[in-house]
């Protein structure tokens, strides 16, 4: 077969391969030199031979650059992928294959009477052989050739077929199927023969008794792979009868060792009975697969290789005894993806005589042809490998030193002592941080501490920080279960003493323990991630996805959400019931661009308490009830936003009164997600101020909405947060303010403000970098994006609502479902709809509920690209009421009636009869009063001086009275004879009439 496509045809469809040039290096120019590398110089130019165009860096000393390349040669260098990778990937780009052809696995099927092909053997199968070709050989390796494959058994197949049993069938009626490798889809096969041969001849007994042993049954069987099948469990399948346990490369070490010399009997003479010499190998080594294992034979690095089954299999002590039997070093060489790094460690923890050579962890910043990335030995061979090397003899060096820094487990040596008869024990630092390291033991760099560092001991994603002391305990702790784990001939007391006694793992040496530097970022612009125990959430706007290997991201251990449930609310997480649910609402646009709101199931109560907080018209949906029928009602219409008004009911609502209920709560789970995301983005920079919806005078404010169990409880149970209580005295004015807040606080509540709380003060807070004063000690600035969100609960509207205001609060309103006793309604609390306490009495269910539904209004929040508000009308009133004060209303409410309504006022003397009405306001202000009755016009929906009326350019009634000039006020209904069929516009007047 030939390879479908040349490097000619990829230089003539190219322009001689400047296309490609041009593609990985913008900067190339024919006609002059350019710069390649950030810090070199202008020192790089291109050629052209035979019509070929080819770079070179001039300046550069071993780089990739440094012997000419042609642009195949960058292609594959920029993309990671081989040089017939890359002319397939080309030939395919450039339409000069035939893709689907190029990739296609060829497999038929036919009944067994129909099969032409080798006769299949015993066990149901055949297979043809065939010699490697250059692709194949490259598939597998740089260094690869078809002696090394032959020596370990690695054979490329033309074609392999196997016969489908089907139960209680006869082998006559099944299927045969049959695939065949092309020069695209190589199929490689491990052939391994075993058992067969000669009887075994032993000496047993004082008599030297000839014992035969029969030899055992012939069998083979194949562990097939496919290197380019797209699914990645198709790549590995096997044919005959495998055994449970299989070491690869075995029989190739014993070969290697094992020689065979005569038995002689007493008196020196042949008894023709033989017996095995072991002469020891330097080092095996372990890989974790079959093209590792190739390829580290193939260096000429390892005496011998070897491998398992699985990466992941369970090696005994015996297997492990065996590789020491025939040689004097075992080095194991694991991948670096998560599975491999946690065998790794397995082994070298459990068998601590065997050595670990790491690979470099830059490989894995690289990807293969699926998108995954670059984890093993092989990847590393290709990688460094270079087109202008044909012998790789630096890439040889380099497996060499990598090789040589493997360390063992074990962290101290033995010496016979002959003056003492004794065996003397020292530890091996070198070999003790790598013991510390296999154990997740890191010291991490903090400027902010006394001593610039501390000790962590990771465990998969979650770090807990240690001192020195519990570092050496952690010596003789994991000493003790070894010993009693092994025995003392393994583990003796002398050894343990020596560690007990000595200050071999002290302070000082803990010193040079590895800095790791460890990703605590918990957020992206477009993610969140929430760590649990035993794994992670990654929440995104497409979902949920649970991380339980591969983490990037740590947290320590008083930050997973396990630890910050149990301190707030007493109850242990059984993380084993959390589980990714189905969603509970779905909201989006629809072709008006308004809400549509569909909630899919009504099991959680955090949800359904939403719910009820977001039915801001329940009083309004039974108001034509008798009071008689209104518990049973409410009670068997709990948690249903919509519910409508039909023809002839005496409950329900209209559309207009169900959407805003609908908004409500689309209100409260965006509010909700906007906190779990620690993103701060600078364009959605909002406090959260959450309050009742109710319109009273603020005098009246009565509270118990619920509220609190949104902004107060669940919130912080997802995050570090700062609570205050807002009523205290001078709070803000406070000089250690934000006393305790660091870069790892989320959120700050401001809990219960009155209505005189100062809320502008906070605006460059909200908004901008954070100053801290902590007490005692250094003040510092967080930045903004790591600053924490702020958030204020109240029963108050807030004073003020300018537009600065508005763009920087995020109101959240409550219905009065839940309430004190008034109105006639008894009090009703969440424990009279959910029969618990939130949080403290739920059971497992309903925290995986809580959590699940928390994410989901996480989602939601991520997925949508405006501030969704609560709806302003009652918000809106609240404020006017409270900016107004409750005399001017009580006031303006009896002044304005009939007589002075519809008509032109005085002004002057509309103000001295407010002041009349009550002293209290008698410093009041001409402008104040006018902006008292804006307020009260836009509360009432009046109209302040029509324009119909306005006598001058600056907005105000000027008439002639007592031959004075005198302003008036005119408040016109919208439905009075001035008030209807215009906008009007109230302007500020800048006159120097005191009215």
């Amino acid at each position: 077969m030939s390879f479908p496509i040349q490097q000619e045809q990829i230089f003539e469809a190219t322009n001689g391969g400047w296309d490609l040039i041009e593609r990985f290096l913008p900067e190339a120019n024919l006609n002059k030199h350019f710069k390649i590398r950030k810090e070199g110089t202008e020192s790089a130019n291109v050629s052209k031979k035979d019509g070929i165009y080819f770079v070179k860096d001039w300046g550069a000393s071993g780089d990739f650059f440094s012997q000419s390349k042609h642009g195949i040669h960058i292609y594959s260098h920029y993309t990671g992928k081989t040089y017939f990778e890359s002319l397939l990937a080309l030939g395919e780009e450039l339409n000069l294959i035939d893709k689907s052809k190029s990739r296609v696995k060829n497999i038929t099927k036919c009944p067994f009477n129909e099969y032409e092909g080798v006769e299949l053997n015993d066990d149901g199968f055949a297979y043809t052989t065939k010699e490697f070709s250059e692709y194949e050989l490259e598939i597998l390796g740089p260094l690869v050739t078809p002696d090394i494959c032959k020596k370990y058994r690695l054979f490329s197949l033309e074609s392999y077929s196997w016969i489908k049993k089907v139960e209680n069938t006869q082998k006559e009626f099944c299927d045969v199927f049959t695939v065949t490798s092309s020069e695209t889809y190589p199929i490689l096969a491990f052939i391994i023969s075993e058992g067969g041969g000669l009887p075994k001849l032993s000496l047993r007994g004082p008599k030297k008794d000839v014992k035969v042993e029969p030899a055992d049954p012939s069998r083979e069987w194949l562990k097939i792979y496919q290197p380019k099948s797209a699914d990645k469990k198709y790549r590995f399948s096997y044919l005959g009868k495998k055994p449970k346990q299989h070491i690869f490369g075995l029989d190739i070490l014993k070969n290697m060792t094992v020689s065979k010399e005569d038995i002689l009997d007493e008196h020196g003479h042949a008894t023709g009975a033989e017996k095995e010499v072991i002469t020891k190998l330097k080092k095996v080594i372990i890989c974790s697969g079959d093209r590792d294992s190739i390829n580290m034979a193939s260096t000429g690095k390892a005496d011998a290789v070897v491998w398992f089954n699985s990466e992941t299999a369970d090696i005994t002590e015996s297997e492990i005894g065996l590789l020491f039997k025939h040689s004097h070093e075992v080095i194991n060489v694991p991948d670096l993806d998560p599975t491999g790094v946690e065998a790794g460690k397995k082994i070298a923890l459990e068998h601590m005589d065997v050595k670990t050579a790491w690979l470099p962890e830059e490989i894995t910043k690289r990807k293969d042809f699926r998108g995954n990335a670059l984890k093993d030995f092989t990847d590393f061979m290709k990688t460094n490998s270079s087109f202008d090397d044909p012998l790789q003899l630096e890439l040889k060096r380099k497996v060499e030193r990598f090789l040589e820094l493997a360390r063992p487990g074990k962290f101290w040596t033995s010496s016979y002592n002959k003056t003492r008869n004794t065996t003397d024990y020292k530890v091996n630092y070198k070999n003790a941080f790598n013991f510390l390291k296999l154990n997740g033991f890191y010291r991490i760099k903090d400027e902010n501490r006394k001593e610039g560092y501390y000790f962590v001991k990771q465990d998969k994603h979650i770090l807990k920080e240690v001192s020195a002391q519990e570092i050496k305990d952690f010596f003789n702790s994991f000493l003790d279960e070894k010993q009693r784990e092994k025995g003392l001939s393994l583990y003796p007391d002398d050894l343990l003493n020596m560690l007990i006694g000595s200050e071999a793992v002290s302070d000082k040496k803990l010193v040079n323990l590895e800095v790791k530097d460890f990703d605590f970022t918990d957020y992206t612009a477009n993610s969140q991630y929430f760590f649990f125990d035993n794994f992670i959430w990654k929440v995104t706007s497409e979902g949920i996805e649970e991380i339980t290997k591969g983490y990037s991201r740590y947290v320590m251990e008083n930050d997973i959400l396990n630890t910050i449930i149990k301190k707030q609310n007493r109850h242990i997480l059984n993380t084993r019931e959390i589980k990714i649910e189905a969603p509970f609402f779905k909201a989006k646009k629809d072709e008006n661009g308004n809400w549509d709101l569909t909630i899919l199931r009504k099991d959680c109560d955090f949800q359904n308490y939403l719910i009820n907080g977001s039915r801001v018209f329940w009083k309004e949906e039974i108001k034509n009830l008798p009071q008689s029928k209104i518990e049973n009602y409410l009670n068997e219409n709990n948690f249903i936003l919509d519910k409508y008004k039909t023809e002839g009911s005496e409950t329900g609502l209209d559309d207009d009164q169900v959407y805003e209920q609908e908004l409500h709560y689309l209100n409260k789970c965006w509010y909700f997600g906007y906190n779990l995301h620690r993103y701060k983005d600078p364009s959605r920079a909002l406090c959260g101020y959450v309050m009742d919806n109710e319109v009273v005078d603020d005098s009246e404010s009565h509270g118990r909405t619920g509220k609190s169990l949104l902004s107060n409880k669940a919130i912080r149970l997802f995050m570090n947060s700062k609570y205050m209580g807002a009523r205290k005295k001078g709070l803000l004015e406070s000089d250690f303010l934000y006393d305790g807040v660091t870069e790892q606080t989320d959120y700050i509540l401001f809990d219960d403000a009155d209505k005189k709380f100062p809320f502008s003060q906070l605006f460059t807070d909200i908004t901008g970098d954070l100053n801290v004063n902590p007490k005692n000690q250094n003040a510092y600035l967080i930045p903004f994006y790591q600053s924490p969100k702020i958030g204020i609960t109240t029963n108050y509207a807030p004073i003020g609502l300018d537009s600065s205001t508005t763009e920087r609060i995020l109101f959240v309103a409550f219905s009065d479902w839940y309430h004190g006793a008034k109105d006639g309604f008894d009090k009703r609390e969440p424990k009279d709809d959910f029969k618990n306490m939130f949080f403290t009495e739920w059971d497992d269910k309903q925290w995986n509920l809580f959590i699940n539904f928390a994410m989901q209004c996480l989602q939601f929040y991520l997925s949508t690209n405006e501030k969704i508000g609560a709806p302003q009308g009652n918000i809106k009133k609240r404020n006017l009421i409270s900016e107004m004060g409750p005399v001017f209303l009580e006031w303006a409410e009896s002044y304005f009636i009939d007589e002075n309504l519809n008509r032109e006022v005085i002004k002057k003397e509309a103000h001295k009869n407010l002041v009349d009405y009550n002293a209290s306001v008698k410093n009041i202000s001409a402008t104040s009063f006018k902006n008292k009755l804006k307020q009260f016009c836009e509360l009432k929906g009046y109209i302040l001086n029509p324009a119909d009326k306005l006598t001058t350019s600056d907005g105000r009634i000027m008439r002639s009275y007592n031959g004075i000039a005198t302003e008036y006020i005119y408040l016109a209904e919208l439905n009075g004879p001035l008030g209807a069929g215009e906008d009007h516009e109230i302007k500020d007047s800048d006159s120097d009439y005191p009215y």
